[in-house]
């Protein structure tokens, strides 16, 4: 980790990417410099910084010389110490602002990416990257955003859309490449206006590159073509669709591009995706975690605080071994409501301790956290923290931050346990050893990889298959019954993504049901006590309709769905 900042460094490469600390024995000479950049008349500079100072100013005798009547003389100097580098002012008349801070006569330090003004010529420092470490994060703003005219249309044929659309990315987005687990080039693009992130492959970013509005979809198609040696109007399509429904792209037939839906319309679909997402989240939780973790929190990631938290969660294991030989599950040994209060509220701390550890291995990383809050999923409710940033990371580093929360879980589960195994006051270890029992029982939940959660998002980066229950219960439901059809035997991959997605399936209806009789038991004590009979019924039917809502409405689409293609296939064959 960085001495400085606390951050997980790359061991290729000599600083810490995320506040521009040297790395304690790495060999500068042996990296490529750093840089300052910056625009003039004569067009964009790059000044490569492998000297120990690098002066800045109007002189002609400073190593990088600026002709801007707002820059002194001797305005400047950048620094390299043992610790990254650093600006200094050398008592400048309009003085340098570093990420927003104005510097007079003092110096601030240069992390990755810093803006920076000297006097009023706008400057970045950036630590270059290779294909290794990923590149630089491409952002770009409303620059991009002017339309242009609209094209006439010609007699070109058509797929499910005109080949004479020229699509065109919308302001606001970045992409960023990353490195794969394996070496390999991924991508991740993300449209910095509603925070939404999408992960592409080599022929994507290649589409997405051509999306300059002067390119129609016959152009993409035959650039595709050219690059890749196939026709592949399908795949380009549905790409771009991705694109539009992302909003990072404009240009595509059937989008409005000026006219909004009528008033009630727009309603609607905000009522529809609020029934489809059922959340409460709170926003600006970035600062807390990143005051945390500086404060204590790195400390968890340490190599002592990673074999302190296995030593609780082995240790744990076997405590609830003893414990288990004079516990009792369901008896609190006589505590009574204090003893289930103090139940209720282990959980809850349980809970956040779970979350803040995916927060603070976001931060462990130098990233973001977005927000946290509450879901309803399947018809169960959920606390979550918003890890989507993490896409701009490495697969190893997203594992890491998904299974922080179990392994965190099953670290207080430890503490329980041995609580439950070695106090002999009995009121005291009868709590301990119900909430060992259920904080194990929720790690080995968390862990399951059937249903959407941590343990799910750990295998689907570890396998590299994203959309892993999709791919797997699509090929379950269509394609292995295809293969066999037609004399096309399953390979040992085909075999394990059938499985997977029969149990994905299975697993899916029984967490549907558990989800409808909690909600039913639940709603059920309240409803009979206050509604008389009948009306009871009705109000629940209700309740669970409603939080439900994601599950039937989505099972409804697709029976649609299915009743048009059957009704069209024979239309179809009429008309051949």
């Amino acid at each position: 980790m960085c001495h400085a900042c606390h951050v997980h460094l790359r061991r290729d490469y000599p600083y810490c990417l995320h506040c521009g600390t040297l790395r304690k024995g790495a060999k500068v000479d042996t990296f490529a410099a750093p840089e300052l950049r910056w625009a003039d008349a004569g067009g964009e500079r790059v000044f490569p910084l492998v000297n120990p100072v690098t002066t800045i100013g109007r002189a002609t005798d400073n190593d990088i010389v600026v002709n801007d009547a707002s820059v002194s003389r001797q305005h400047a100097r950048v620094v390299r110490t043992a610790d990254g580098f650093h600006l200094e002012d050398l008592n400048s008349f309009n003085g340098v602002t570093v990420a927003g801070r104005v510097v007079h006569g003092d110096w601030a330090p240069l992390s990755d990416e810093s803006e920076l003004h000297i006097g009023d010529v706008p400057m970045r420092f950036a630590q270059p990257r290779s294909a290794a470490i990923g590149s630089k994060t491409m952002v770009r703003g409303v620059e991009h955003s002017v339309l242009l005219p609209a094209a006439q249309p010609d007699q070109a044929p058509t797929a499910t859309g005109p080949l004479s659309a020229r699509p065109r990315r919308r302001s606001g987005w970045a992409l960023k490449q990353v490195p794969g687990m394996r070496g390999d080039q991924e991508w991740v693009l993300r449209n910095t206006r509603t925070g939404q992130y999408l992960q592409l492959d080599e022929r994507d970013v290649f589409l997405w590159h051509q999306l300059d509005g002067e390119n129609t979809v016959r152009d993409l198609l035959f650039a595709y073509a050219q690059k890749y040696g196939e026709l592949a109007l399908p795949r380009i399509e549905r790409t771009l669709r991705t694109f539009a429904a992302l909003e990072l792209v404009r240009g595509l037939h059937g989008q409005r591009e000026t006219e909004k839906p009528p008033l009630m319309k727009r309603i609607g679909r905000a009522v529809l995706r609020t029934l489809l997402r059922m959340e409460v989240s709170i926003g600006g939780l970035d600062s807390l975690f990143s005051r945390v973790y500086r404060s204590f929190g790195w400390r968890f990631f340490t190599r002592t605080g990673v074999f302190l938290l296995w030593v609780l969660i082995l240790g744990g294991i076997y405590a609830m071994a003893v414990a288990s030989g004079h516990q009792k599950l369901f008896d609190i040994n006589g505590a009574g409501v204090a003893g289930a209060v103090s139940i209720a509220v282990g959980y809850l701390v349980a809970l956040v301790i779970h979350e803040s550890a995916h927060a603070l291995a976001v931060k462990s990383y130098g990233r973001t956290v977005t927000r946290g809050g509450f879901m309803v999923m399947m018809g169960m409710p959920f606390a979550f923290v918003d890890t989507s940033d993490m896409w701009f990371g490495t697969r190893w580093s997203r594992i890491v931050v998904t299974l922080s929360g179990p392994l965190s879980t099953a670290g207080v589960a430890g503490i329980c346990a041995a609580v439950a195994a070695y106090v002999p006051q009995p009121q005291v270890s009868g709590i301990a050893y119900q909430l060992a029992f259920g904080l194990y029982l929720n790690t080995l939940y968390n862990l399951n990889p059937l249903m959407p959660l941590d343990g799910y998002q750990a295998l689907a980066d570890g396998l590299r298959l994203p959309r892993l229950r999709e791919e797997a219960s699509a090929y379950f439901t269509k394609g292995i019954w295809s293969d066999l059809k037609n004399g096309r035997r399953p390979g040992i991959k085909q075999i394990g993504m059938a499985a997977y997605g029969f149990t994905a399936v299975v697993g899916t209806g029984l967490f549907v049901l558990l989800g409808f009789l909690a909600w039913r038991d639940r709603l059920g004590g309240l409803v009979d006590e206050y509604l008389p009979p009948g009306i009871d019924v009705l109000v629940i039917a209700l309740a669970i309709g409603l939080i439900m809502f994601p599950i039937w409405y989505r099972l409804v689409r697709r029976l649609i769905t299915f009743i048009k293609s059957r009704r069209t296939a024979p239309a179809a064959e009429v008309t051949a």
